[in-house]
């Protein structure tokens, strides 16, 4: 019965990120981000120090990102967006559970 009930759990967790990410993305839409995508990684995972030529936005869906600019690191955490705009050098850190976020370009 307890296997049920996790199944279920997740179920309604899939729902809730469905949701979440078709109400993101028209958010972005309406920020004009024209384009965007669900990506996933795993724990611990490190982008070193980049930039982008065209502005990006996120949302964490699940999990966690930190985020370093100028020095400064802050933590993402579900629900919670960033923006990096163009040739805004940055570097993330994936959290201890892994981190399922929506990308939004604007091209």
């Amino acid at each position: 019965m307890a296997v049920y009930g996790h199944i279920g759990f997740v179920g309604l967790m899939r729902t809730k990120i469905k949701e979440d990410i078709k109400k993101w993305q028209e958010v972005f839409a309406k920020d004009g981000y024209s384009q965007h995508w669900v990506h996933t990684d795993k724990a611990g995972y490190f982008y070193a120090m980049h930039n982008h030529p065209i502005d990006t936005a996120y949302v964490v869906l699940t999990g966690s990102m930190g985020v370093e600019v100028d020095g400064e690191m802050r933590v993402f955490n579900a629900g919670e967006r960033f923006d990096a705009p163009k040739h805004v050098f940055h570097s993330a850190k994936i959290g201890p559970k892994g981190c399922t976020f929506l990308i939004g370009v604007r091209v």
